[in-house]
Parts: C-alpha cells; structure tokens; sequence
C-alpha cells in the first residue's frame, strides 16, 4: 500500500454502500486515509479482510476515479483494457471470468454474447496472449522484462527541476543570531502549510526536482518530514501512473497496428472482389444477350401455343355439353322406366304426360329418343345394347334410348336402348 493508492471498506451495517478513501501517509505498522466526506483514519498493516486496496493506475483505481473515461476506453478498446485486466488478476482467464470482471468494474453491463464472441476472436489474434487448458482460456504472455525495463527506465530518467544547481544557495540567521546554510528543503519547510492529499502539493512535487544538500543542517521537526515523505511518495505515485498510461498507449498503438493490418487484409479481398466482379460482367452481358434470345423464343411459342389452345377449348367445350346430354339421357330414361313399369294407371298417365313433356324440351336440345317401348326393329350395335346377354337380328325395345344431332351428319349416341330378343 503507498499514497495516492483508493481504500474500499463496507459498512459495519451490513449496507451495500461502501467508503471509499484515498491514503494520505504510510508508516511501517499505519496507514492515513482520508474519506471523501473529509474525515481522516487510520488503519493497521496489514490491512484488515474487509478493506480492499485499488493501486494507483490500475483499472478498478480508474473506474472509481473516473469511471465514464474508462467506459469510453472499454468501448473504443476492448481488447487493450482486456489484456490489462488480465494482467492486473494474475495472467489467466476465460471469456467468462472476464465478463464477471468487467461487470464488476461496471464496463460491459450492456453488451450480449454476440459482441462477446466477437471480442474472444479478438484476443485469440492479440499477438500478447495464448490460449491454455485446451483453448479455454487466454494466458498473458510474459511481458515482466519488458516491464522492468521501463520501470529502470522511469526511475533513471530525471525529472525536471527548477532548483539551482549549487545546493548552498542562501544563508538565513537562526533566532539567536547564528548563521547556517539554507538550501532546497529548507526553502520548502518555510513555505506555506499544504495538507497532504492535496492537489496543489501534489503539483509542487511533481515539478520540483529536491536535493538534500551533502553536509547541511537540517532542523526539520517530524511533521515537516512526513509531509515531505508523503509529497515523495505522491511523485512516485504520479510516475507509476504515468508508467501504466504509457504502458496502455504502447498496448493501444499495438491494437491499432493490428486493426491497420486486418483493414489492408480487408482491403486486398476488396480490391480482388472488384476485380472479379469486371471479369464477370462480360459473361453476364453474354448470358443477358442469350436470356433475351430464348424469351422472344419463348414468346414465339407461346404464340402457338395459344393459337392451339382455341382448338383445344372447343374441343372441351363440345366434351362438356356432351356430358352434360348425357346425364340428361340418364334422367329421361329413368322416367321412361318409371312410365313403363307403373302400377296406378292414372298416375301412369301422369307419368307418361309428364315424360312427352321432357321429351319435347329435350328435342329443343336436339335430343331425340331411340324408338318407343314395345317397338319391334332390326338390331343396331351402336343404338341397342341387351338387357340379358345373346343376339338376334329382330329386338324388341324394353327402354328407349336418346342420341344427340349436333348439326351434323353423325349423330352421337347418349343413351342406347335397351332391348331384347324378338323371338322370345
């Protein structure tokens, strides 16, 4: 734990409402925190099981410090401050355990497991990680050299000062009279009072360059020297802050190297598409050509097939009212049945009035009837069929039968007689 660093503890009460702090001062066995309503505590080292620490700089530090920057980040980035956050939990995950992590850090509360998916492909192409466990899950390569040598490189940077380059510069007289040298930390203990934890301190520390001069008097009373203490610790904090910015900027500049690549990937299909898409438009011409041959062929046929089809709708069309007669023969030979084989004269009579009656509205249709019931006539095939099986050249008509003069010479026959033998 060291300054700048976010406190997190929950409420005794049992509330989901947690404190948040910031630590103001570090000693060997304490911490100083100081909460947001302004209120300062301290807490012992280690730490108790209900404080969680969020380091400076990393992802759960930023979405309490500034969460709707993060967000933003997540949106634009995801694969960045994926990679970082499996860093920050120990190196290895899978897609689920960084879904549960990402919605505790409140970033992907909103995106469904189709932009999941689209995001596991990502980092199975991210040149940072390998899969492990069968493919489960995504290991982080090992970046620790790496890391190291920006940390050395931090450390040994120096930092911009504005303090003389001679560390006696001035002289300043004790109370009793006395001289003695007076060099940076002198000048810094007599400036004014600023509390830690405050930002314009924080600024101070971060643009002075302090060097204690070799062999000086320093009378600087115990509270003076943590108040420098902690304005150090906040400088370190700032550079560490700085580190993993830097550190995300080299991962965001990697992303967009390979986003550039996947876009001239991208490109080259594009351009190769286009250039089919020319080859083939000749050929399509040429099939446009012989579809528009075949169609007025087509037409053509179509043509003569209609020309036929009149032919053929007069041909139904006679079929039809051939049909239609022929159920008419049906109905007129029951009831010249009926008149025969009627038991009540008088309404045999009926019967037999009724029957000329149809008849009559019959021949209107050109339909006739095949002789009268008892009429004796040679036997024609076509006209006559036999109520009993046999033969003979002189029939008796038991049923009249009824044919159709369409206005031509050949007649068609509907409904043949029924007769039978003479000589029986």
């Amino acid at each position: 734990m060291k300054s700048g660093d976010l406190v997190i503890r929950l409420p005794d009460d049992g509330t989901d409402q947690a404190g948040i702090g910031t630590v103001c001062l570090v000693e060997d066995a304490r911490v100083v925190v100081e909460w947001s309503d302004g209120q300062r505590t301290e807490i012992p080292l280690p730490a108790p099981s209900d404080v969680e620490v969020a380091s400076v700089g990393s992802l759960r530090h930023r979405s309490l410090r500034d969460a709707e920057a993060l967000q933003r980040e997540f949106a634009e980035s995801p694969i960045s401050v994926l990679v970082t956050l499996l860093g920050e939990r120990g190196g290895t995950a899978s897609l689920g355990q960084l879904r549960l992590w990402t919605r505790e850090l409140k970033l992907a509360g909103e995106y469904d497991s189709p932009w999941w998916a689209g995001v596991g492909k990502g980092l199975d192409a991210d040149p940072r990680l390998t899969k492990v466990r069968g493919g489960k899950q995504w290991k982080l390569l090992d970046l620790l050299a790496e890391h190291a040598d920006v940390e050395a490189a931090v450390e040994t940077e120096p930092l911009p000062s504005s303090a003389p380059e001679s560390p006696m510069d001035s002289h300043a007289a004790d109370p009793d009279g006395t001289e003695r040298a007076v060099g940076p930390l002198d000048e810094q203990a007599s400036k004014a009072q600023v509390l830690p934890c405050d930002p314009a301190e924080e600024a101070e520390g971060r643009d002075a360059h302090i060097r204690e001069p070799a062999g000086a008097d320093l009378r600087l009373s115990s509270e003076e020297r943590d108040r420098y203490e902690a304005a150090l610790r906040r400088q370190e904090a700032v550079a560490e802050e700085l580190q993993a910015e830097r550190d995300r900027l080299r991962l965001r500049i990697a992303d967009l190297q390979a986003e550039r690549e996947r876009s001239d990937e991208q490109a080259d299909v594009l351009r190769q598409q286009v250039a089919d898409v020319s080859s083939n438009l000749v050929e399509v011409n040429r099939r446009a050509d012989a579809l528009a041959d075949k169609v007025q062929r087509r037409e053509g046929e179509l043509r003569h097939v209609r020309q036929g089809g009149r032919a053929v709708s007069q041909s139904q069309l006679r079929q039809a009212r051939m049909d239609g007669l022929r159920v008419l023969a049906a109905v007129l030979a029951e009831v010249a049945d009926h008149v025969v084989h009627a038991t009540d004269m008088n309404g045999s009579g009926a019967a037999d009035a009724l029957y000329r009656r149809v008849l009559t509205q019959a021949g209107a249709a050109n339909v006739t009837d095949i002789g009268a019931v008892g009429e004796e006539t040679g036997f024609d095939p076509v006209r006559h069929r036999f109520t009993a099986a046999g033969s003979a050249e002189r029939v008796v008509v038991e049923r009249p039968g009824f044919v159709w003069q369409p206005g031509t010479p050949q007649e068609v026959v509907l409904e043949p007689a029924l007769v039978r033998s003479a000589e029986q």
